[in-house]
């Protein structure tokens, strides 16, 4: 394939997304490239992170349009979405099924997040039962058809066949397709084959079932560059507090910055320099970040990171797609390259200045999530540290 122009487009609403949709064609035999809002690169399988999260919806619209508009007909896209239904979902399936048709599989099975009769599922109880959108500004919908107001659609079963899939299609509405399980998604992609000009929208776990229709390779997953590791921990999500205290457990300094000092530009980089120098330290907010500064104090602590780490060789660690996104725009990256998976969802990616960043989901990763990433970052590859358990996520 190399040399060819790309068949494969993949669009996420932000960069730990993006960084885990990546990372599922780590062992096939395609060349990878990450880009950062715009398309740059020109690898078999492009994946580029639109921002998009954090949008308004009609900007979230607008900003997807932009770039459907410049890609063939031949390029096949997978629009991938938060696997708990967060984000302009809506505004974004309505510019998709304007270029052609549409096909959603929301599940994430690795994760125990599933749908049945068009209703996603975490850990077996429905969303917006779970209890897992507390940061978030609206109530959860209660199933795929209630998050699309105003869009047609049509509900269909585990296991899919092409026929049904083309009839549900017919008509101009999105089929959203129910998935337990990796093998139905595996179903899904293989109905879709023949839709001509499909798009696919769904979790990373969509974007693997189309990876496991192409060829494997092998690849080196280690660290050959190890440096001193700063994690930062931009995510709202509980499971990341037990993350924090097992990795301070396991040697890292542990530095927290006042919310309203980092607001207010008070927090002195040369605190999280010294840090550092102990190998690793682990960057955290305190105090109450209402969801209406949430945006703000992501830009604060990515500029703060980018004072801390220009200069230096570090890598970082980051969770939080959008906290990802605001340090790599305060480092001025437009693009990288995956070249790692630690576990699932926790994606190590390299600049073009040699730094490695491993991003990944707030809500993902067993206890030792971060312990792991770090790790890797500082070419400590003792398997008793690596997670591969998402129980907790």
């Amino acid at each position: 394939m190399s040399g060819e122009r790309p068949d494969l487009l993949v669009l996420a609403d932000d960069l730990s997304g993006a960084a885990e949709c990546a990372a599922v064609f780590l062992h096939r035999d395609v060349d990878i490239a990450l880009d950062i809002d715009r398309l740059q690169s020109e690898a078999d399988v492009r994946v580029l992170d639109l921002g998009t999260r954090i949008m308004t919806a009609a900007d979230a619209a607008r900003r997807l349009r932009e770039v459907l508009d410049g890609v063939p007909g031949d390029v096949q896209v997978v629009k991938k979405i938060d696997s708990m239904l967060r984000g302009n979902i809506a505004a974004e399936l309505e510019t998709l099924s304007e270029t052609g048709p549409v096909v959603v599989a929301a599940a994430l099975p690795a994760l125990n997040r599933t749908t049945a009769n068009g209703v996603l599922h975490i850990d077996g109880v429905p969303l917006h039962l779970s209890g897992r959108w507390g940061m978030e500004r609206t109530a959860p919908p209660e199933s795929i058809d209630d998050l699309l107001p105003g869009i047609a659609t049509v509900s269909l079963g585990v296991g899919v066949t092409e026929d049904e899939l083309r009839s549900a299609l017919s008509s101009g509405a999105v089929a959203v397709c129910d998935a337990s399980t990796d093998e139905d998604l595996d179903t899904v992609v293989a109905a879709a084959a023949s839709v001509p000009g499909v798009r696919l929208v769904g979790t990373a776990a969509l974007a693997a079932a189309v990876a496991r229709t192409l060829p494997t390779r092998t690849v080196d997953m280690r660290n050959p560059e190890p440096a001193p590791a700063l994690v930062v921990v931009g995510t709202a999500e509980a499971v990341a507090v037990e993350q924090v205290r097992y990795l301070e457990r396991s040697g890292a300094t542990h530095v927290q910055v006042d919310v309203d000092d980092l607001l207010n530009a008070r927090t002195d980089p040369d605190t999280v320099r010294s840090a550092l120098a102990l190998g690793v330290a682990v960057l955290t907010v305190s105090g109450p970040v209402e969801p209406s500064r949430a945006s703000s104090v992501a830009s604060a602590l990515g500029e703060l990171v980018a004072a801390v780490v220009r200069g230096r060789s570090v890598g970082l660690v980051l969770t939080g797609g959008e906290t990802a996104r605001r340090v790599i725009d305060a480092l001025g990256i437009t693009t990288l390259e995956p070249v790692a998976e630690v576990h699932r969802g926790a994606v190590v990616s390299r600049t073009s200045d040699g730094t490695r960043i491993a991003t990944r989901p707030g809500s993902f990763g067993d206890h030792d999530s971060l312990v792991s990433m770090s790790n890797h970052l500082r070419g400590i590859d003792d398997n008793v540290f690596f997670s591969h358990s998402e129980a907790l996520a």
